[in-house]
């Protein structure tokens, strides 16, 4: 009998997380970034960083049986990809010119998900 209830025990701490993302709400974050920093490779390297911590942030939560803490990696892919998206289009209608390594960001990012 204790054969069966640990792996039902640890399905269910496993699917927990899962099933908490699984209703589909929709996650509305606000990304605060500096648009000075976008101009060099260094600073949109720091933006890129900041990006993704504010995303992993918003795309984690607890699982409720064991606690432990649980991160969407797809929640936190999809709102890196549309926040540098735009931040892109919103340098491009100021005409602030932006790093190149910021804006090789967005082409890894489409081609990445093309290849799914």
């Amino acid at each position: 009998m204790k054969k069966l209830i640990i792996p039902a025990l640890l399905s269910a701490a496993i699917l927990a997380p899962a099933a908490a993302y699984a209703d589909g709400t929709p996650i509305t974050v606000e990304i605060a970034y500096d648009k000075a920093l976008l101009a060099s490779d260094t600073g949109a390297a720091v933006v890129l960083k900041s990006i993704e911590g504010q995303a992993r942030d918003a795309c984690s939560a607890r699982s409720p049986v064991t606690q432990q803490p649980y991160v969407d990696r797809t929640c936190v892919k999809n709102i890196k990809k549309a926040a540098i998206k735009k931040i892109l289009a919103e340098q491009e209608v100021s005409g602030v010119v932006v790093a190149p390594t910021f804006a090789r960001q967005n082409v890894t990012l489409v081609a990445d998900a093309g290849q799914r």
